[in-house]
């Protein structure tokens, strides 16, 4: 299926009164073989697979967002634009467990009584954004902390390899419900005719 044949099947998804957004959620976001591996069978799993040994979760617990998931962005300011050379593979793992122990961490390493530059402190700022939607987005994780550098080294060890010559990033969500929450809040703006955050 062509990506113009994907936009397009999608926006009749946003328009079809019948789905509901978790509906749509479901079918374009959560549950098909993603546009990347569309024609390379096995190739999801391998990935999953790879990222849940280094967690300790189970392959389910890892999802593919973003443009390589759909064939397409949908984030506001790259809307519709296709899947291309430069754009990387999102990946999410939804675990409680993997959540509550980078919180821990966190909370461990004294992250509110650090003193922060203006810059740390917007960083900061964004970080208890996206925490507050349940999820940790380690590119704002805060300061020095020392996970940081060692969940960058993971992902940098299995980009532009085994699944495609391009750049391999990961997040994580405490569960499904806010997994699911946050796309469904996204894909509701989009049938409103608004943009995602």
């Amino acid at each position: 299926m062509t990506t113009e044949v994907r936009i397009e099947t999608f926006r009749r998804a946003l328009e079809d009164a019948s789905l509901s957004t978790a509906q749509i959620v479901q079918r374009y976001l959560v549950h098909p073989t993603p546009y990347v591996f569309e024609n390379a069978e096995g190739s999801y799993f391998d990935l999953k697979n790879r990222i849940a040994v280094q967690f300790g979760v189970n392959p389910e617990e890892i999802k593919m967002v973003g443009s390589a998931k759909l064939g397409f962005s949908i984030a506001p300011k790259k809307l519709w634009k296709p899947f291309d050379d430069s754009s990387d593979i999102d990946m999410v793992i939804v675990s409680r467990r993997v959540f509550d122990e980078f919180w821990q961490e966190l909370h461990g390493f004294n992250i509110n009584l650090t003193a922060r530059s203006e810059g740390e402190e917007k960083l900061y700022k964004r970080f208890l954004e996206y925490f507050f939607q349940g999820w940790l987005r380690p590119d704002v994780f805060p300061f020095d902390y020392p996970g940081k550098q060692q969940w960058f080294d993971f992902f940098k060890r299995i980009s532009y390899g085994q699944f495609g010559y391009r750049k391999v990033a990961g997040a994580i969500f405490c569960n499904m419900h806010f997994f699911e929450t946050y796309h469904v809040k996204n894909v509701k703006q989009l049938r409103s005719g608004g943009t995602q955050e």
